[in-house]
C-alpha cells in the first residue's frame, strides 16, 4: 500500500514539474499562421459582398446556415445507413 502511495506521490511531483516547465503561449504569438487560416474566409466574405452588392451579411448567414444544415443532414444519413 505504501509503495502505491509513494508511486502516486512521485507521479504527482513529476506532473507538477512538467506543468511548471511548460511554455505557455500568449494569444498574440504566431499571428501569421492564424491570419493565413483566416485569409480564405475573409476573401470569401469580401468577394461575396462585392459581387452581391444588393445582399447583406444576413443573407450570407442564411446561405451558410442552410448549406451547413444540408451537409449535416447528409452526414447524419450517411452515419445512419453505414451503422447498419
Amino acid at each position: 500500500m505504501s509503495e502505491k502511495k509513494e508511486s502516486l506521490e512521485e507521479t504527482l511531483l513529476k506532473l507538477k514539474e512538467d506543468e511548471n516547465q511548460m511554455d505557455l503561449k500568449k494569444w498574440n504569438e504566431d499571428l501569421i499562421p492564424k491570419l493565413i487560416l483566416l485569409l480564405p474566409t475573409l476573401i470569401f466574405l469580401l468577394t461575396f459582398l462585392k459581387i452581391n452588392s444588393d445582399k447583406s451579411i444576413f443573407d450570407l448567414l442564411i446561405f451558410v446556415g442552410g448549406s451547413s444544415l444540408l451537409v449535416l443532414f447528409g452526414v447524419t444519413l450517411n452515419f445512419l445507413f453505414t451503422k447498419r
